[in-house]
């Protein structure tokens, strides 16, 4: 499998926000001296690695775990007697954090990027048509891809589809229903040229245009200048065609495609797209605006600047077990990070039928082992003896007295005996990286963006939105048959595939799926908002959150950043309603 690779480009990309390129995987660096983009750019070389510059970009913005998982109903703060703006929704939840004004600059200086290359795309001399049709509709894929994230995100916002090379400070928020308009239009002209596969792996294909477009038309559907029912069989009718295109295939198991031991285990038939990383270090630049290291966040403890090289995935939803005797730095454990605040809570985990499905164990941790001999809690370990334990089923007092290791049952999630902590819960280990030591960053596994097990997802939802129960039926309990353990049920008699088949459907039941099929994935404020299901299903099962009982409709939008309406001087820009 041939890798895409990137060179370092000596331009700035002048966009909304000011920066250079950074670097992908195998990357090939190369110093043009004093070329410009006007004579650069319009040769093959230099407009190949003018596109190949934009998929870097998406590092950072795949990473911002607590944008994403913070505030939700499955995910909370790590701390129980939580202040974290993006959990509990409080006043600091406002136009001056960092979180949403990283958050916008990046996706604008990205979108300019795409911009930049659409427009040499009409200059460069030399290539071939199915090359140059490729880039175009690579770019229009990624362009549309961050309008997506805005439009969700902070709703009406500024619609840029050509190049910047001016400063301007009047910029105008186009309405959602343009922005989506837009949208549609960059995928379905996307898809027309793109190929179905590729043999630089990281690159975009059809299948991201298709299943983004599934998405956006799904996403329409639900808002009220959307086409509803027509929306919802769009979206379905766009799914099932690339679910049954025979380009992607679900995997056996939902284990390989997380388990490092299987050799290959991100190249596979169900990977739509992911973001790229590398065992080779100086491939794995994280860039913000281009520029090397990354930006200060809310509460996190990364210095502004500093080089950063690695994925950061391996650290999500974690607590810190150096503290606790024999099991220490553990790298098998890898090392939570103050800048993925976001974690587990108790009816996470309460989701999942451990019997019946295999996600469970692929998921977490349910036991952690002693790395080093040791005396914990006046008690003498070996090296792999069991030191703490989560049970399935909840262990009484005279069980847990039974054992020399700790037991901790669901009800005791949110509380912890060790110092430093306040909670205990079962590690992640889907995101597991064996090639990182206990440390931050460094990781060398690729971030997952599209997967056809959602594919699967989006066309249960959207034929059950459509009336098509038996169509939306077809499609989630084809993907719970492969999640169901192998073999037979003693207690029954039956199969745990045949147990895991559900005839009745709803959008919670769908949204409690994507949770055990797409935990650490899925960007979960993103699919609560969409369903209407973000303040209800917050509030009612994110402990911190129901305890502040701040959150209201007005935060189904993030506040624009204050310094983009200060920026802004030149025309109307108005923050949006509650902040």
């Amino acid at each position: 499998m041939k890798y895409l690779k990137n060179k370092l480009l000596p331009f700035l990309l002048l966009v909304l926000v000011a920066g250079s390129t950074g670097c992908k995987k195998y990357i090939d660096e190369s110093n043009l001296g004093a070329a410009t983009d006007q004579v650069y750019f319009v040769t093959k070389q230099g407009f190949e690695d003018l596109a190949r510059s934009n998929y870097p970009n998406l590092r950072y913005i795949a990473s911002m775990s607590s944008l994403y998982n913070m505030g939700t109903d499955v995910y909370s703060s790590f701390s129980t007697t939580d202040v974290n703006a993006l959990n509990i929704y409080n006043v600091s939840l406002n136009s001056s954090l960092l979180d949403v004004d990283n958050y916008w600059k990046q996706l604008y200086y990205t979108v300019g990027g795409a911009n930049t290359t659409l427009y040499w795309a009409t200059q460069v001399q030399g290539i071939d048509a199915a090359t140059l049709n490729t880039r175009i509709g690579e770019s229009k894929a990624l362009r549309a891809y961050c309008y997506y994230l805005l439009v969700e995100t902070f709703g009406a916002v500024p619609l840029v589809t050509t190049r910047t090379v001016d400063v301007s400070n009047a910029f105008t928020r186009n309405p959602e229903s343009e922005v989506y308009t837009q949208i549609i239009k960059d995928l379905n002209e996307a898809i027309t040229v793109l190929p179905t596969t590729t043999t630089e792996q990281g690159r975009v294909t059809k299948g991201f245009a298709q299943h983004l477009l599934s998405k956006v038309y799904l996403t329409r559907g639900y808002k009220s200048f959307g086409g509803g029912a027509a929306d919802f069989n769009q979206s379905a009718t766009i799914a099932e065609a690339l679910i049954n295109s025979g380009t992607y295939s679900l995997r056996p198991t939902f284990a390989s495609m997380f388990d490092p031991s299987v050799t290959n285990f991100q190249v596979n038939s169900e990977v739509i797209f992911a973001v790229q990383y590398s065992t080779v270090a100086a491939t794995n630049s994280v860039s913000f605006l281009g520029k090397a290291g990354l930006p200060a966040v809310a509460g996190g403890s990364a210095v502004a600047g500093v080089a950063v090289s690695g994925n950061s995935l391996q650290q999500y939803f974690l607590w810190d077990v150096q503290g606790v005797a024999t099991i220490g730095r553990a790298a098998l454990y890898n090392k939570p990070n103050s800048s993925h605040q976001a974690v587990p809570d108790p009816y996470f985990f309460s989701l999942f039928d451990k019997t019946r499905d295999s996600r469970y164990q692929a998921t977490v941790w349910t036991g952690l082992l002693a790395q080093t001999a040791g005396t914990l809690n006046g008690k003498t370990f070996a090296a792999g003896d069991t030191v703490i334990y989560y049970p399935d089923v909840a262990f009484t007092a005279a069980q847990k007295a039974n054992r020399k290791y700790y037991v901790f049952n669901p009800d005791e999630y949110r509380s912890s005996p060790f110092t430093g902590q306040t909670r205990t819960f079962p590690l992640f280990k889907k995101f597991r990286d064996p090639n990182v030591t206990f440390s931050d960053n460094g990781g060398t596994r690729d971030t997952y963006i599209f997967r056809l097990g959602e594919t699967y997802l989006l066309a249960a939802e959207a034929y059950l939105q459509a009336g098509n129960l038996s169509k939306a039926l077809q499609f989630f309990n084809a993907l719970r048959s492969r999640a169901a353990k192998p073999g037979t049920n003693p207690a029954s008699g039956a199969t745990y595939a045949s147990e895991m088949q559900v005839t009745t459907l709803s959008l919670d039941a769908i949204l409690d799926e994507r949770v055990r099929e797409l935990s650490g994935e899925e960007f979960r404020w993103f699919e609560l908002k969409r369903t209407g299901k973000l303040i209800s299903r917050t509030l009612a099962y994110n402990e911190e959150a129901k305890a502040a009982n701040a959150l209201k409709e007005f935060h189904l939008l993030r506040p624009i950043p204050q310094s983009q309406i200060d920026l802004n001087r030149g025309a109307t820009f108005p923050q949006n309603p509650g902040y």
